[in-house]
């Protein structure tokens, strides 16, 4: 029996461990990968973003890397040019650019339920404004929106919402982790974009 394919994510940020439970979803989808079997491993995120890539499948070595890169200001195209280049220099022949726009948060704001689950009262009844999946991309800041969903989802006040605050890293994580269905997010055109490209990548993988 051949072995598990390994994939590796290559992260732009403290945060990029909520894009593992991401890709394991979209891996997942791809039944030929399902039989195989699969790891994702997460690489520590660092500053340049070339050593970084040579970091990540030096200390995680993989089939296929996945590079994260939040557009955030600038455009998917010019992100993904940035990879493209970065991977050439560090002589990685096959990876896949994940490009959220604007953050990796706004992947998270689909599932009221696992906001409510991660903030520790799933059963609160406090509105809490999710945005439109259409609206998602174009949101300025979708961390802070996250983390305002936590906060009223959490139903808490004064000493116990400041122990909360401190702790919005980890209930965001926890957000991803609680998600079981990512499918909602095939509307948006980065989220498809990273699902074509892992197929294509895979499908290499196991021809």
């Amino acid at each position: 029996m051949k072995p598990p394919l390994e994939f590796t994510l290559a992260g732009d940020g403290a945060t990029d461990r909520c894009l593992r439970t991401v890709l394991e979803w979209v891996l997942g989808q791809i039944p030929s990968l399902r039989h195989r079997g699969f790891v994702v491993q997460v690489a520590e995120p660092g500053t340049n973003l070339q050593e970084r890539l040579e970091k990540a499948v030096h200390d995680y070595p993989c089939d296929l890397l996945f590079v994260h890169r939040d557009a955030e200001k600038d455009t998917r195209e010019k992100r993904w040019e940035e990879i493209r280049r970065a991977a050439s220099g560090a002589g990685i022949p096959s990876f896949v650019p994940v490009v959220p726009v604007r953050m990796t948060e706004a992947w998270l704001l689909i599932d009221e339920e696992a906001i409510r689950r991660a903030a520790g009262n799933p059963n609160g009844e406090v509105p809490l404004l999710l945005p439109k999946l259409a609206k998602l991309e174009t949101m300025a800041d979708p961390k802070k929106v996250l983390r305002e969903c936590l906060i009223r989802a959490s139903e808490k006040t004064g000493r116990r919402l400041q122990q909360f605050e401190r702790d919005l890293a980890e209930r965001a994580q926890r957000v991803a982790e609680l998600i079981t269905d990512f499918s909602p997010l095939r509307q948006l055109s980065a989220f498809r974009c990273v699902e074509n490209d892992a197929r294509e990548e895979t499908k290499k993988l196991l021809a």
